[in-house]
């Protein structure tokens, strides 16, 4: 890919991103005043799908990537998935004025992209340098931008609509995506990427299907709380009138579960 080709494909993403955000604002505050879930129906079909297809694929390959391949080699994939993707922690700690927590998650991504073996090895936790979860949903929710109607995305799992603009900047921050490798490496890494991600979420996905009366209520509830939890770190509590009532609804000890399928969630 050429410099232009680059350059064409970043201001492409960025148009993307404002149109994203230009709809959140249309939106946002609509959803946010009645129904989080305008979209049930077509988001249960896509919910259906993926789950069919963790069922049938995801689950049964996440399983023979346990069984064949060790543990400390799994931790260190595990590792270097993250660290590639940590530039976007990064972005977002400054988008949102964290300037002590961006320079200790700069370093952690430099320790660990070098000490660390490109990730493998997680040094900066040793150090004292610890990880955090953040993007630009999260930055969105902390600029005072509603969360808009809950989407559930084939591949990409669950969300909102303002989580969507994230998608973008994830990409954007990556640099597998500058890099542009031959198809054939960028496949075998989604698809280690993706088993290391169900295998990490094997339990918290085995507790949703065996708790919930209703596993697609259950992973709304506990999405939209978690994400709450995140843009508020803990400090306030999570506003109930955000979803239906519903008694299947009830607060969810989990995060964002069906994420485990797609690699969607940073930490």
């Amino acid at each position: 890919m050429t410099p232009g080709q680059r350059m064409g494909e970043f201001v492409g993403r960025i148009s993307v991103l404002c149109v994203g955000c230009a709809l959140i604002m249309l939106t946002g505050c609509a959803a946010d005043h009645g129904n989080i879930d305008p979209w049930e129906k077509t988001n249960r079909a896509f919910y259906n799908f993926d789950d069919g297809l963790d069922r049938v694929l995801l689950k049964p390959m996440a399983d023979v990537y346990v069984k064949v391949i060790p543990q400390p080699i799994r931790t260190g994939l595990g590792n270097g998935f993250d660290n590639l993707a940590y530039g976007n922690v990064i972005l977002n700690d400054f988008l949102q004025g964290k300037l002590q927590q961006g320079l200790n998650d700069t370093g952690r991504m430099a320790v660990n992209s070098t000490i660390g073996i490109a990730g493998f090895f997680d040094v900066a936790s040793r150090w004292g340098m610890h990880s955090h979860e953040n993007d630009f949903g999260i930055t969105l929710g902390k600029w005072g931008v509603k969360p808009g109607p809950y989407l559930v995305l084939p591949l990409l799992g669950p969300m909102t609509l303002r989580d969507t603009p994230g998608i973008v900047v994830a990409s954007v921050t990556n640099p597998v995506t500058w890099v542009n490798p031959p198809i054939g490496v960028t496949v075998s890494m989604g698809t280690v990427r993706a088993m290391d991600l169900r295998s990490r979420y094997d339990s918290v996905l085995r507790f949703r299907n065996a708790a919930a009366v209703d596993p697609y209520v259950f992973t709304r509830t506990g999405y939209l709380q978690y994400r709450e939890n995140l843009i508020h770190e803990g400090k306030k509590p999570v506003d109930q009138s955000l979803y239906d009532e519903d008694p299947d609804a009830a607060p969810a000890t989990v995060p964002a579960t069906t994420r485990a399928s797609s690699g969607a969630g940073t930490r």
